[in-house]
């Protein structure tokens, strides 16, 4: 009979099913779970927990494993194990698992190789949907202004939004258009998201900028990367040139998303990873010595971390104070 193990879902973001998902569908395959409600006081043997709130911070006993899919780097004092976008390599404490293996892969895989007929090059031009416009990299809203600078772009998110409101469905909404603007938040190595997957598997052509190497991760027959452009002004060109040749548009739209020699069982390796951990059951974080006061030093920060005045005040004092240093 299949060993058993509790977990616990817990600081993770608005919408996320804590008794469906990805980490729950990896320890199934192989063990009996029971998932203990997050708002339940019971402890578990194993706690995942995301960065959207610091409860984490209140567990102890349980052995913690930190997801997730933004661009920061998991605290290793603060949690057993960890799963990122990262490509690093800590022993058996760290996954690389990207966000998007939570969204539209399995879309992205079935649209391999198809191909497409000329209608697809006649649908309008261009989508974009962004919330973050204030804490992103400033590159990102100069990338769209030099394509609107070209042509209209339709705007489905809640940034100059310009389709009648915020959309519910951006696969269905990007589909029928043909480019999407898929900029990360930030550039940074291996931080490949839902970005660039959702138009793969909407069938329309991402126009991508982030990761250095995202091409380890998709095509690069089938996006145009804008970084492989020396500057903005050639990356337009190029857009301008494609967008009026059907034949040029469609080899990018029917090039495979994946490629057979480097298609990663992401899968298969959460499996192996989590598996570990389940018959290891090791914990690697103490509450003794300056790792014991790292720890106490962020639970006194908790109530002016989550005080939304606090932080705000916090943020305009930032943007106020400007350093002066001194010429030698």
């Amino acid at each position: 009979m299949p060993k058993s193990v509790s977990v616990k879902f817990i600081d993770f973001w608005e919408g996320f099913d804590e008794t469906d998902n990805k980490f729950l569908s990896a320890l199934r395959s192989r063990y009996v779970v029971e998932v203990i409600p997050a708002a339940s006081s019971e402890e578990p043997e194993i706690l995942f927990y995301s960065r959207n709130g610091q409860l984490h911070l209140e567990y102890d006993s349980p052995i913690k494993v930190y997801y997730t899919g933004e661009n920061d780097v998991p605290d290793f004092n603060e949690c057993d194990y960890a799963i990122s976008f990262h490509r690093i390599e800590f022993g058996k404490r760290h996954l690389r698992y990207p966000l998007y293996m939570l969204y539209e892969y399995d879309k992205v895989k079935q649209t391999h190789n198809l191909s497409f007929g000329r209608d697809m090059a006649e649908r309008p031009f261009c989508t974009f949907l962004m919330r973050n416009h204030w804490n992103c990299d400033p590159q990102r809203i100069k990338i769209v202004d030099a394509v609107e600078a070209y042509r209209a772009i339709a705007y489905g998110g809640s940034w100059r939004n310009n389709v009648g409101g915020m959309i519910d469905n951006k696969i269905q909404f990007i589909a029928g258009y043909k480019f999407n603007l898929a900029l990360e938040n930030s550039r940074l190595q291996g931080y490949v998201t839902e970005k660039i997957l959702e138009p793969l598997a909407a069938s329309t052509v991402p126009l991508y900028w982030g990761a250095p190497d995202v091409c380890k991760d998709f095509n690069s027959d089938a996006f145009i990367n804008i970084a492989d452009y020396n500057s903005l002004d050639n990356f337009v060109a190029d857009v301008k040139r494609i967008d009026n040749d059907a034949e040029a548009y469609l080899k990018i739209l029917s090039a495979p998303k994946l490629l057979s020699d480097r298609t990663i069982d992401y899968d298969g390796r959460l499996a192996d990873f989590l598996s570990a951990i389940v018959e290891e059951r090791r914990r690697y974080t103490t509450r003794y010595g300056e790792a014991g006061n790292y720890h106490r030093r962020r639970i006194l920060l908790v109530p002016f971390s989550e005080n939304g005045n606090l932080m705000r005040m916090a943020k305009l004092i930032r943007l106020c104070y400007k350093p002066h240093h001194k010429k030698r």
